[in-house]
């Protein structure tokens, strides 16, 4: 396999066009073109992960937080020297990860074992529109099989969405246009019996199947029109919610996290709770999860997540875990190993004991 193929098949699995618009995601260093040897995966691009992944031979880096963020008007750094280099390709997969169905926050809430997951936020990075076309009866499987097949007529996890609703069609030729339903030139116009098709489709999606139907269409001029909308595409979201399997009290909670997540310490906001409440339904969200307080308060009995400041803390209605940024995320990076193992690639999970960030954190303990 070449690594276009490789983000042929991860876009697949998390679609690179849900990225948030200031995020960098995809190929960041190296030759599309290349053969994929062996992938290392990491949630960040450091020196040791690279030595690691020259050590097992690999010429890939897959990793969730991006090695290039911010514009480059010089590449002096010594970290992108050296990949380029050595020959070692990164892709990155961040903000898109953690918005796909079976992404970030599915990982952090599977090894939690929460159950009945369902998304926190509708929040994520692609716009979705609502297309219309009108075609004349007897032609309408031809047009919404094309539409299909260049991705249209997706809703969560169902495919081959439409309506399809019988109209009346007017029209009347001028000089030069070549109509594909004959008319007699002493009428005002002709009427024809049409179908109106509609579909929801991915702005990533909707160049492909505007093209599509151009193709399949048998008008000269297919008459279509498209907007976006407002109401998100129910697939994809930010942050989780699931139920514990049984009910954990406060006081239980932080050696539950601790044993699930391997954290060393995470931090308990209380929401000035007893330590022996009872807590079931949980929301998390992997990495800096406090945007989506509001939302977890009004969804759940608990909200684990990362790097929540002080005031967030203090403002909360509800209990809070902060287990760090790195603990909350580094779940995922299995995930995205199973997904290799299927694409018969051979990858390699770069351990906590071998992160930077671990070996260079430490906690006071008397």
């Amino acid at each position: 396999m070449i690594i276009e193929e490789l983000l042929q098949r991860l876009n697949e699995f998390a679609p690179f066009s849900q990225a948030y618009e200031w995020d960098n995601i995809g190929l960041l260093v190296g030759d599309s073109k290349r053969e994929v040897t062996k992938v290392l995966i990491t949630l960040d691009v450091t020196f040791k992960a690279m030595q690691k992944a020259l050590e097992l031979g690999a010429n890939i880096i897959l990793a969730h937080h991006p090695v290039i963020f911010h514009s480059l008007k010089h590449i002096t750094d010594p970290l992108l020297l050296s990949l380029v280099e050595n020959q070692i390709n990164v892709i990155s997969m961040h903000t898109n990860l953690d918005v796909a169905p079976q992404g970030t926050n599915y990982a952090l809430a599977t090894v939690l074992g929460l159950e009945n997951l369902e998304s926190l936020s509708s929040e994520q990075g692609e716009k979705w529109f609502h297309l219309s076309v009108t075609v004349p009866a007897g032609y309408t499987e031809n047009v919404a099989d094309a539409v299909f097949k260049a991705g249209g007529g997706r809703v969560g996890n169902y495919i081959y969405c439409s309506t399809r609703h019988p109209i009346k069609g007017t029209f009347k030729p001028l000089e030069g246009a070549r109509p594909f339903i004959s008319s007699k030139e002493d009428d005002k116009f002709t009427q024809v019996a049409e179908e109106e098709l509609e579909f929801m489709v991915q702005e990533s999606r909707l160049f492909d199947v505007v093209s599509a139907i151009k193709i399949s269409h048998p008008y000269e001029t297919p008459l279509l029109y498209y907007f976006p909308v407002t109401t998100p595409q129910p697939l994809f979201g930010l942050g989780m919610t699931g139920i514990l399997p049984e009910p954990l009290t406060l006081s239980a909670i932080l050696s539950w996290i601790k044993d699930k997540l391997g954290c060393p310490n995470p931090k308990l906001w209380t929401a000035g709770l007893p330590l022996s409440t009872s807590i079931q339904k949980i929301a998390v969200c992997g990495g800096s999860g406090s945007s989506l307080i509001r939302l977890a308060e009004q969804s759940a009995e608990l909200y684990i997540t990362g790097d929540v400041g002080y005031h967030n803390l203090m403002e909360a209605k509800i209990p809070i875990v902060d287990a760090g940024h790195f603990y909350t995320e580094y779940p995922v990076l299995e995930v995205l190993k199973g997904q290799l193992i299927n694409w018969n690639l051979e990858s390699y999970v770069l351990s906590r004991e071998e992160c930077e960030y671990w070996q260079n954190t430490h906690s006071y303990h008397n």
